[in-house]
């Protein structure tokens, strides 16, 4: 049924944006975990707990090169009044000394060395003088603990290292995940994703392109988007067919299908009733988001799929305030995968309607001391505005605009 110009812009029928987020969070959840080596878990979420399985260091170990003595030995020394050790052996990193000093012994130590038993401290070599004998000349005191690393100091055994669902840097990853005896761990699986482009004047980049033709940019934009968070896909163009889009669903076996375009309503635009053919369940179709308000969501035997609108604007944002949020959460993350950021707006910025939610691009800059300012993108390019828009504007629903010299959240299309 064709919607006459003020029952649309009123969002009459159409759900809000919220809304369509909450139903979209009702029914994604994380797919299943995965076992993986410690170097290919950098950036993904930890599907479990981690318990360190050793302490670390596992002994005391010294913090200098110097040499590991009783504490009572150089009480007072100095350069004017210097003690005499007899050295008794060495030790060094990975192979400890395997007696024990008694009173008026000491150990050459390197750094990263086990502390020997019967020692407490170590001076550290500047103020140690080799004699010819063999004996050593300290000139610092050390007292109990001096230039030690206690044993656990660092991590202690059964210690909690990773909460469940946190993501995993290279520095948990190195420094702690692997110094506390992981070699793998369970991490949330990242979503494969299908999509597919729909469309008799749509064309795969690097085919012959003929009059009224055009190349699926989109279908490029979102797999780089999900190449960028990890996300494997595969990617296929189709004509306006329901047999065709039909096929081409029963050929896939992803986590979750894309579409791109033909999901308005107009009798060219198949998608959604070849999903309704295919038996999915439909969750919405249309919502007050602009541009994007042709976005269609629902379950087709479990997999979530998301019907998004062909013009670049409306699938864009579509894509990128619904679909990647959505795909982010089934990899194992709780937040939007863009970062936000409170920005200072430099001009007014209207929206559609105050029954919409209106994403507008926009261009943020920094001062280098923590503060943003953001401003629209100025484009007639819509493609231009896409490619070098570096943020997002949101005017919220309820509010029919923002004014010059608010401070207001902002969407980074950037990586962190």
């Amino acid at each position: 049924m064709k919607r006459d110009a003020q029952e649309i812009d009123e969002g009459g029928g159409y759900i809000g944006y919220m809304e369509a987020c909450d139903i979209i969070e009702a029914h994604i959840h994380p797919i299943k975990d995965e076992s993986l080596d410690l170097l290919e878990c950098v950036g993904r979420i930890a599907a479990t707990a981690l318990a360190a399985r050793i302490s670390f260091p596992s002994m005391d170990v010294s913090l200098k090169d110097g040499y590991a003595v009783k504490s009572t030995d150089v009480a007072f020394a100095c350069v004017q009044n210097p003690k005499i050790l007899k050295v008794i052996g060495a030790a060094f990193a990975g192979r400890g000394f395997e007696g024990r000093l008694e009173a008026g012994t000491a150990v050459s130590v390197c750094s990263g060395a086990p502390i020997p038993s019967g020692a407490d401290a170590v001076v550290a070599g500047e103020f140690c003088k080799v004699l010819s004998s063999g004996d050593v000349h300290i000139q610092a005191d050390a007292g109990p603990g001096r230039n030690i690393m206690p044993a656990g100091v660092e991590i202690k055994a059964g210690e909690i290292l990773v909460r469940k669902g946190r993501r995993l840097s290279p520095g948990l990853l190195g420094l702690t995940a692997a110094a506390a005896g992981f070699d793998q761990i369970r991490v949330y699986r990242k979503p494969r994703v299908a999509i597919i482009s729909i469309g008799d004047e749509v064309v795969a980049p690097g085919s012959t392109l003929h009059a009224g033709q055009l190349y699926a940019s989109n279908l490029v934009t979102m797999a780089a988007w999900l190449s960028s968070l990890g996300m494997p896909c595969t990617t296929s163009v189709i004509a306006d067919s329901e047999d065709a889009i039909c096929r081409e669903l029963e050929k896939q076996l992803p986590d979750a299908i894309l579409t791109s375009g033909g999901a308005w309503g107009s009798e060219r635009d198949l998608v959604v009733g070849a999903m309704n053919k295919m038996g999915w369940q439909k969750w919405f179709h249309y919502v007050r988001i602009g541009p994007g308000k042709g976005v269609a969501f629902g379950l087709w035997k479990n997999l979530p799929v998301f019907c998004l609108p062909g013009g670049p604007s409306s699938h864009q944002m579509a894509f990128m305030q619904l679909a990647l949020p959505a795909l982010s959460h089934m990899g194992g993350e709780t937040g939007h995968p863009l970062q936000t950021v409170q920005a200072r707006l430099s001009e007014d910025v209207t929206g559609r309607h105050p029954a919409w939610t209106e994403f507008k691009d926009a261009v943020v800059t920094h001062d280098g001391e923590g503060r943003y300012t953001v401003g629209l993108y100025q484009s007639a390019s819509r493609l231009q505005a896409i490619a070098r828009a570096n943020a997002l504007i949101c005017v919220p629903e309820g509010r029919e605009s923002l004014r010059r010299g608010d401070t207001v959240p902002v969407q980074l299309l950037f990586h962190r």
